[in-house]
């Protein structure tokens, strides 16, 4: 049983992209599939005018990787990240709140829609991130696991944290970026906004929760 934890999102919270569309434009170029990029590239950018759901944009997102070997993807997303880690690549105010649970023994938490290779990096044991499912060949379906880790999807994988390790979500910490992230966001007791002058920032004044 935990006392405390410390929930993180990751992309815009803990570093400064959105990991998921930097990771494909790096696998297009890396895979020779420049069409493929430029034509998905559009077609985000009408579902995006058009307010898709993130949800949906998510599921497609990991469509694209249909039929292609997930060892193969597990080894291009750590040649990816070695190539992008820089001094600008994480968010100063998130990595110093993150440190500070960690040295006070609080476990921290990444959970998080993106599949992501940086956990290890920051010393960060509990990963909570979308499932890709794979075939008997090794091969990803382009389908993913439940519970989907955006939105609601966030607070359900939350809770279900809490349950397993009989923990009570009012002593929990969360961090997140985007107004997608209030579900969590308010499922603990110390919800944390990364980023001033957003929407979320605005509702995390309404609410009198702590912005960094």
């Amino acid at each position: 049983m935990y006392k405390s934890v410390a929930f993180f999102d990751v992309d815009e919270t803990i570093i400064n992209i959105k990991s998921m569309f930097d990771f494909f434009s790096f696998w297009c170029i890396k895979t020779n599939k420049i069409e493929k990029l430029k034509k998905y590239i559009s077609y985000l950018k009408s579902e995006v005018e058009k307010g898709g759901s993130r949800e949906k944009i998510n599921r497609e997102y990991y469509m694209q990787f249909k039929c292609v070997k997930y060892n193969e993807l597990l080894t291009a997303g750590e040649i990816w990240f070695k190539n992008i880690i820089n001094s600008d690549l994480f968010i100063s105010s998130t990595i110093e709140a993150l440190r500070r649970h960690q040295l006070e023994g609080v476990p921290v938490v990444f959970l998080s829609g993106s599949m992501l290779p940086i956990a290890s990096y920051l010393d960060v044991r509990y990963i909570i991130c979308t499932q890709l499912l794979i075939d008997s060949a090794g091969n990803v379906t382009g389908e993913i696991g439940q519970s989907q880790t955006i939105g609601e999807g966030k607070k359900i994988a939350l809770l279900n944290f809490c349950n397993k390790f009989n923990t009570n979500p009012k002593n929990y910490f969360s961090y997140g970026d985007d107004l997608s992230d209030i579900p969590m966001l308010e499922s603990t007791g110390n919800p944390v906004c990364v980023g001033g002058g957003t929407d979320l920032a605005k509702y995390a004044l309404l609410n009198g929760w702590l912005i960094i």
